[in-house]
């Protein structure tokens, strides 16, 4: 029998995710990552917005870089038991760290476009990035995040199921890594702007 109800809506879904990271450390970081652009983009400051978008865009790769190619490895080396200890109280702060920082990235990185004059005439290398990472959010939100819920979820339960716990993290790892290489095309496609790819209308 589980010890928690599994959530059936999304916002239900949230809530375990910042019940389980803990909701003052949920709120003090979700707070941080998206207060950042919030204030940069009302400084007026161009250059400001740059470096917020840069920094929160640097932090969320090396973040999913390290969770999908350091310490997944890592746990699943350690073996199951130490994996089971360690997932419920890691994999809730990394969503909330992790899905804070895609909407912090992209929301500065579409203002910043558009404090650039970008959106006044923009690029088929703008309108692919927005698209990119309008995928992006639908990953964060969509498949990676009820994966990783129905693993908390599980781990949870009175008796887990290892089988079903190490399926649905494979298949979150490999949402993961999905992620990783779209970051990879949302910034080829952005040094483009910046005159490193070809010029195209």
């Amino acid at each position: 029998m589980a010890t928690v109800a599994a959530p059936t809506s999304t916002i239900e879904e949230i809530q375990f995710v910042i019940d389980s990271a803990g909701s003052q450390y949920a709120g003090m970081a979700a707070g941080l990552i998206l207060g950042l652009p919030v204030v940069a983009f009302l400084s007026g400051s161009s250059t400001l917005l740059f470096y917020v978008h840069v920094g929160l865009g640097a932090f969320w790769f090396g973040l999913d870089f390290f969770f999908r190619y350091v310490m997944a490895p890592a746990l699943e080396n350690a073996g199951p038991d130490t994996a089971t200890s360690v997932i419920p109280h890691l994999t809730p702060k990394i969503m909330v760290v992790g899905e804070s920082l895609t909407l912090g990235t992209i929301g500065s990185g579409i203002t910043l476009a558009y404090r650039l004059g970008y959106w006044s005439s923009p690029s088929v290398y703008l309108w692919g990035a927005l698209a990119v990472a309008i995928v992006m959010i639908l990953i964060a939100f969509g498949p990676l995040h009820s994966l990783q819920t129905a693993m908390l979820v599980e781990l949870a339960s009175s008796a887990p199921d290892g089988q079903r716990v190490g399926e649905l993290n494979r298949r979150a790892l490999r949402w993961l890594m999905g992620m990783t290489g779209l970051m990879l095309v949302v910034i080829a496609m952005m040094t483009g702007l910046r005159g490193f790819l070809p010029t195209v209308g």
